[in-house]
C-alpha cells in the first residue's frame, strides 16, 4: 500500500510538472487570449486537484507511518511479555523440581522417622524386659503368695 501511494505521489508530481510545462508552453505560443485563459483555468483546476490528491496521499502515508510505530511498540511489548512468560515457565519448572525433591526428602524423613520410632519402641521394650526379672507373679497373682 505504501509503495502504491508513493508511486501515485510520484505520478502526480510528474503530472504537475507536465501541466506546469504545458501551461508555460501555451502562454509562450500566443494563442488567442480567450483560449489561453480557458486553457489556463482548466490547467489550474487540474493542478489544484493534483495538489489535493498529493495532500490526501501524504496524510495517508503519515497515518500509516504512525500506525507502523504503534505496531512496532506492540510487537516489542509482545516480545517482552513472551520473554516474561518463558522466564516464569523456567521458574515454575525449577520450583516444581524443588518441590518434588522436597517431597521425596520429606517422605524419606517420614519413613525414617517411623523406622526410628519403631526401633525406639523395640529398644524400650527390650530394656524394660531386662530390668524386670522374668517372673510370672504379679500383684494380681492367684498363687497365694504375697510379697
Amino acid at each position: 500500500m505504501k509503495a502504491k501511494q508513493a508511486d501515485d505521489i510520484v505520478l502526480l508530481k510528474q503530472r504537475i510538472i507536465y501541466l506546469q510545462s504545458e501551461l508555460a508552453r501555451y502562454k509562450a505560443k500566443a494563442y488567442e487570449e480567450g483560449d489561453i485563459v480557458l486553457e489556463n483555468e482548466r490547467l489550474k483546476e487540474a493542478l489544484e486537484k493534483a495538489e489535493a490528491k498529493i495532500k490526501e496521499l501524504t496524510k495517508q502515508v503519515e497515518a500509516v507511518i504512525a500506525e507502523n510505530v504503534v505496531l512496532k511498540e506492540l510487537a516489542l511489548l509482545s516480545e517482552q511479555r513472551y520473554e516474561q512468560l518463558e522466564k516464569v515457565k523456567r521458574e515454575k519448572a525449577e520450583l516444581e523440581q524443588q518441590l518434588g525433591q522436597s517431597r521425596s526428602n520429606r517422605s524419606a524423613e517420614e519413613s525414617e522417622s517411623w523406622f526410628l520410632h519403631t526401633l525406639r519402641q523395640q529398644n524400650a521394650i527390650a530394656k524394660h524386659e531386662k530390668r524386670e526379672p522374668s517372673s510370672l507373679s504379679s500383684p494380681f497373682s492367684f498363687s497365694g503368695e504375697e510379697d
